[in-house]
């Protein structure tokens, strides 16, 4: 694997683990509170991140050969409208399913793409919005509320259990 490639890889996994590891010290109730981040829970923003992820790494499958995927200009508000509505519904564990399965798919996307095409800038500035660009538009928010949630119920662990705790960071 080229440099550029490992790079990337672990810039994203940087944040994925992160918000990861956030959201496994909160309760579900905690996760799914719509007073996260303007009326969205968290389970919601996690949701949407998500569906990113899986259009960056559709658009990227496609992009072996040609910057057309990448080129294009999508309607963010009416995608992430249409994630919300296509997502609102989901439990936490489908949600954070959905988040582990596109984080996967992505890596997949990245290693199979040529490395010259990964130093494309349009592919760049793809991976870097859809990942941890996005992913660091919500972590201080989620660190925010992750503290005020440890202050607010010091005597809840988290929920990570002892049989969780060999799969933290396994990627």
């Amino acid at each position: 694997m080229d440099t550029t490639t490992e790079i990337t890889i672990e810039r994203i996994k940087s944040g994925y683990t992160n918000i990861l590891n956030l959201c496994r010290e909160l309760h579900i109730t905690s996760l799914e509170s719509p007073s996260f981040c303007d009326g969205w829970s968290i389970k919601d923003t996690i949701a949407n991140i998500s569906a990113w992820v899986w259009r960056c790494a559709i658009l990227l499958d496609n992009a072996h050969h040609t910057n057309g995927p990448l080129a294009a200009s999508p309607d963010v508000e009416g995608l992430n409208r249409e994630f919300y509505l296509d997502r609102k519904d989901w439990s936490w564990h489908e949600v954070e399913n959905d988040f582990r399965q596109s984080h996967q798919a992505l890596l997949k996307a990245i290693r199979q793409l040529p490395p010259l095409r990964l130093t494309n800038p349009l592919a760049q500035e793809m991976v870097a919005q859809n990942t941890w660009q996005h992913y660091a538009q919500y972590l201080p928010k989620l660190e925010a509320w992750c503290k005020r949630f440890r202050h607010e119920n010091p005597h809840r662990l988290n929920r990570l259990t002892q049989q969780q705790a060999p799969h933290v960071g396994a990627l």
